[in-house]
């Protein structure tokens, strides 16, 4: 078999490449859409790889519904705070993350608050005999901040500049840039900050803020290490706290593009541009270990969940709980999105997304492309698709490995869309080229066809002369008759537009057996003796047998169906007195039926030896008449709806003879 030419090649090739470029830019400058289909793969990568082991020594006291029903609702008094503070220190507790903010002097305290009585309703209260921890709250709450390990949280502000006298602190961090040049561009610059009272921030002598960025489809799958504020970088309250429990310092890694990572102990934990950690989530909400805050306060916890361990104080309760959206939860409290990113400090298995992943997308994107595209010029769609399944199938699961074991995200998505559109648009060209081959084919053979039937008239027609210009009527005769009865229920179904088309076509050979009959009948100037009608008669055998060898030749077709039922039966009549077998009404083959009408027009219409041309109307009143007894009643009737176009092609192919004219379409 030739395999296919350099020039069908070469399109099918242009068409690879132009694809295969254009997967290529799109994975180096990827679009929104492609950033946020690829965060749905992520998602559901990390739903499905197998848990991480059990989260590390992290535990949330909570302020939960039971701690608020046991103490009273939220805010409480921060005498009360300072209380579970010591709680948690005396238990042991290496490090206390506060995901809350104390941005204003609490309302509880006494000596404020007498002053308010004493200004608004001239009440002194005599504040004698009251705990110092009640008369000022919030001192109370710096003098235990001050004796702990404690971290503070904020709020920074990308709006506004407030909080110009907040007390924060700094991320005691180094920054390694590239080139030795100390920059950390690309990370987030806020202009505020929603901030502690100065008092505790100075007892606590640590800080971060709780700052998270979603993705634009609302998704929280990273969270920024670091922030920069009037020149300064900060931590988030994560990284605050491990510092606070580990001590030491952190260095920042930064490039030409941005931030790259942030080392911690010796441990190089990659980092985006912008200074996101990209998180591996742990399970769902209440996957770390949870204390009630009511249970620490009435000493029922259980000791062994302080001691040693990093905790962090916040709140799970309805109306209070600050819910993120994330890969594997649609509803997470913040606090324990911090426990996360806490836990991936210690584990140092965040997810990453490695330089070399983008490097190796790209060759991803292309050297695949490029080869299928090869393939596809070369050999069929068949085994285009036994490389595309395994490539692609290979490419998803190989990103989906790497993210389970290894913990690095590769997207798939580009990789294997490329192959796809490959695929699919270069079979498509090919098909349709091969279809337009296939349907030039087709239209050569039916122009074949048709000079062939054409010269089988021609034949006709040098026996007898008066045959030439009855074939070309005929033949349209019986396309507008075919083409009315097309609207008839009992014929829709039989005549469709490719049979109307083969009965124009073949409607010319339905007097070839006459080339059979000897010349001194065919040719003879006066009647015919019954036995020289007998004679005539027979053309119509003599034609059938013609189309039957031929069919015999070439096995059973509608084409030499249809130009034997014309042939052989279109001088049948109606009421079965008609020749050569004598049929009867619906045993008639329609083309024959049709044939019949056509040809007794012309016959009527045309002048003979034995008779004169008789007009139209003449015409149309002797078919009238014949009606149900010649002619098929349904046949006649179409023939009356329309017999005035058959007058026109009367006019038109007067005295024509035979010459070739191309079918429809052609």
């Amino acid at each position: 078999m030739r395999g296919p030419s350099r020039h069908a090649i070469v399109p099918t090739i242009l068409a690879g490449i132009a694809l295969t470029l254009i997967g290529g830019a799109v994975a180096v400058w990827s679009p929104l859409l492609a950033d946020s289909i690829e965060g749905k793969i992520y998602d559901s990568f990390l739903r499905s790889a197998p848990r991480p082991p059990a989260p590390g020594p992290i535990t949330i006291v909570d302020l939960d519904e039971a701690s608020l029903e046991r103490f009273g609702q939220w805010p409480w008094p921060r005498y009360r705070i300072a209380r579970l503070l010591d709680k948690i220190r005396e238990g042991g507790a290496a490090a206390v993350g506060l995901d809350m903010v104390f941005a204003e002097p609490d309302r509880t305290s006494l000596t404020p608050l007498s002053g308010e009585i004493l200004r608004d309703l001239g009440t002194r209260i005599d504040l004698s005999g009251f705990p110092r921890e009640a008369l000022d709250t919030d001192r109370a709450l710096a003098a235990t901040l001050a004796g702990g390990p404690f971290v503070l949280g904020y709020q920074f502000d990308f709006e506004t500049a407030r909080g110009a006298a907040c007390v924060l602190h700094p991320l005691r961090a180094a920054v390694l840039a590239s080139g030795g040049k100390e920059v950390a561009g690309g990370l987030f610059d806020a202009q505020g900050v929603v901030c502690n009272l100065p008092v505790l921030s100075k007892a606590a002598g640590s800080s971060g803020f709780f700052n998270v960025t979603p993705d634009p489809d609302g998704v929280l799958r990273r969270v920024p290490m670091a922030i920069r504020h009037k020149g300064m970088l900060y931590p988030t309250l994560a990284l605050a706290v491990y510092l606070r429990a580990h001590g030491g310092e952190a260095v920042l890694e930064t490039g030409s593009e941005g931030v790259e990572a942030l080392r911690l102990d010796g441990r190089r934990i990659p980092l985006d541009r912008h200074g996101n950690l990209l998180l591996n989530f742990r399970g769902r909400h209440r996957t770390f270990t949870h204390l009630s805050a009511a249970a620490v306060l009435e000493g029922t916890a259980n000791p062994a969940l302080l001691r040693g361990r990093i905790v962090l104080l916040g709140t799970t309760a309805a109306g209070l709980k600050e819910i993120r959206t994330t890969p594997l939860d649609a509803a997470q409290p913040g606090v324990e999105i911090h426990a996360t990113v806490l836990d991936n400090l210690l584990s140092g298995d965040p997810i990453t997304v490695p330089r070399w992943t983008r490097v190796l997308r790209v060759l991803l994107v292309l050297v695949p492309g490029f080869l299928l595209t090869g393939f596809l010029a070369l050999s069929s769609a068949a085994w285009g698709l036994v490389l595309i399944l395994p490539s692609a199938a290979g490419i998803w699961l190989g990103s989906w490995w790497l993210l389970a074991y290894r913990q690095i995200f590769l997207p798939p998505l580009l990789p294997v869309i490329t192959l796809t559109l490959v695929f699919t648009v270069l079979t498509s060209v090919r098909f349709l080229r091969a279809d337009r081959e296939v349907r030039e084919r087709t239209r050569k053979l039916a122009l074949t066809q048709d000079a062939i039937i054409q010269s089988l008239a021609a034949l006709t027609e040098t026996r007898h002369h008066e045959t030439g210009g009855h074939i070309q009527r005929t033949r349209h005769y019986i396309r507008v008759l075919a083409g009315r009865l097309q609207s008839h229920p009992g014929f829709r179904n039989r005549l469709d537009d490719a049979t109307v088309d083969l009965l124009f076509r073949l409607a010319p050979l339905h007097d070839i057996g006459k080339v059979g009959v000897a010349d001194r009948i065919l040719l003879k100037a006066g009647l015919l003796t019954p036995e020289e009608y007998e004679e005539m008669k027979r053309h119509t055998l003599y034609g059938s047998e013609t189309i039957q060898l031929a069919k015999r030749m070439m096995g059973e077709d509608a084409f030499f169906q249809i130009a034997d039922d014309l042939v052989l039966n279109h001088h049948e009549r109606w009421d079965g007195a008609g020749y050569p077998r004598r049929l009867r009404g619906e045993e008639i083959p329609l083309p024959g039926r049709l044939m019949a009408v056509a040809d007794a027009y012309d016959a009527i219409i045309s002048p003979r030896v034995y008779k004169p041309a008789l007009p139209h109307e003449e015409a149309v009143r002797i078919m009238s008449g014949k009606r149900g007894t010649h002619f098929d009643p349904d046949a006649v009737d179409a023939f009356l709806e329309i017999h005035e176009e058959f007058r026109e092609i009367a006019a038109r192919f007067a005295g024509a003879g035979v010459e070739p004219e191309l079918p429809p379409g052609a």
